[in-house]
Parts: structure tokens; sequence; C-alpha cells
């Protein structure tokens, strides 16, 4: 299995709007992005990630995918730039760190395990567009979810952005 990373919002059509999220000007990206989360993982979203000889890491959205959301904006960057870059999915039980490091047109990815989990292999590589493909898609999926449910972050930086595909 390669490695993937995913959002499915699972949102039924119809759905009404989730307790408002108590937004505050001036919230920093961190903040929204927990935010959101809370309310994403209410409407029943899922959060997928897996390679490194796992199909499906144990993952949930309130924790981490709020872990990986807030590191986004950089992973795209580096990736972008062709600039290595880490991710540090902390929360317990998880602890694994993801360095994404350029090569040519490729991307290698390294999986070191925090915990008695042992990524096999260590190493997976995946072509720098495809990466990019994907981290977009998982920002778009994310800010679909949010109007799914009608959620005021949607109409909130970088949020409203991802819905029209600028990520």
């Amino acid at each position: 299995m390669s490695f993937f990373v995913s959002f499915n919002p699972a949102v039924p059509s119809g759905a009404v709007a989730l307790a408002s999220a108590g937004l505050e000007p001036g919230d920093d990206y961190e903040t929204l992005v927990m935010e959101a989360c809370s309310v994403l993982s209410d409407a029943g979203g899922t959060f997928h990630i897996g390679g490194f000889g796992s199909d499906e890491w144990p993952l949930d959205v309130a924790y981490d995918l709020s872990a990986f959301m807030e590191q986004l904006p950089s992973l795209l960057v580096g990736v972008r730039d062709r600039r290595e870059v880490e991710v540090d999915l902390y929360s317990q039980g998880i602890e694994r760190t993801l360095t994404f490091r350029p090569s040519g047109d490729l991307v290698m990815i390294h999986c070191d395990s925090r915990t008695n989990w042992v990524p096999n292999p260590e190493r997976e590589s995946i072509a720098r567009s495809e990466l990019v493909a994907m981290l977009s898609k998982l920002a778009e999926d994310f800010a679909r979810g949010l109007k799914a449910i009608n959620s005021e972050l949607s109409e909130v930086a970088p949020f409203e952005r991802w819905l029209e595909g600028e990520v």
C-alpha cells in the first residue's frame, strides 16, 4: 500500500448547521482548524492515512486531522518549493513523524514511529505532482465538509479559498 491521505466529510444531503463554532475576530489558523475539526467530527467525517505497511492508520477527525491540517500549509509550500518538510502526528497512540524529501520529480517520504508500531517499509516515494494533488484535494474536501454542514467557518480564510480550489 502506497502513502495516501484523505478526508471524507460523510455528510448526508440536507444536513443542517451544527452548533456555531464561536469565531472570534483574529482567531489564528490553528484555532480555526481545531474548531473546524470539532464540527467535522460531530458531523461524522472520517480522516484516512495509509502506507508504510498499514492500509488504514487509526485516526480520528477531532484530534488527528487537526494535527495534520495545522501543518498542511507548510507541507504544501515545502513540497511545491522542493524543500524537506516534516509533519508530526503527535497524538497519543499514533506518534509518527513523516519527513518529505524532494528527489527530482519524486518526493521520498520517511515514516518514523515513536511507538511499538514499526513502519514496513520505512520509506515510500510518490510523484511530487500526485502528492500536491492529493494534499490539495484534502484541503478542498475539508472546506466542502464545512460548507455542507453550513458552518460559518467555510466563509473564513483560508477555507473559503479552498472551496474555490485555491490551495
